[in-house]
């Protein structure tokens, strides 16, 4: 298994999404992050974010959930999980509980 030594960036961008920026959808709403979770070749499961920050700075959502894990993988931008069920929950809204980002809204400063 691949080990993720230091903090993956996401967990900043959760704990402070004032500080980063997010995609306006066409529906009106907001992204900051789209978690997935899959699991490798070797059975190991993984949490990461299918919206990343580049290094520019700027957001990039992939579309193909396995390259979002590919690239999360060789930078370190994933926490592994362990089980299917942990992994899951946590990509399906997990990931926001008890955080800022569960009530975070921009929109309602926008004028």
């Amino acid at each position: 298994m691949a080990t993720n030594m230091d903090k993956p960036e996401f967990l900043d961008r959760i704990n402070n999404p004032n500080n980063y920026p997010y995609i306006e959808n066409k529906d009106g709403s907001f992204s900051t992050h789209k978690m997935s979770a899959e699991v490798d070749e070797k059975g190991n499961w993984y949490a990461f974010p299918t919206i990343v920050k580049m290094p520019s700075g700027e957001l990039y959502e992939f579309n193909d959930p396995y390259q979002a894990m590919e690239y999360n993988l060789r930078t370190g931008n994933y926490l592994p999980m362990k089980s299917k069920e942990e992994a899951i929950s946590y990509a399906s809204g997990g990931y926001k509980k008890g955080t800022p980002l569960e009530k975070f809204n921009p929109l309602k400063n926008k004028k």
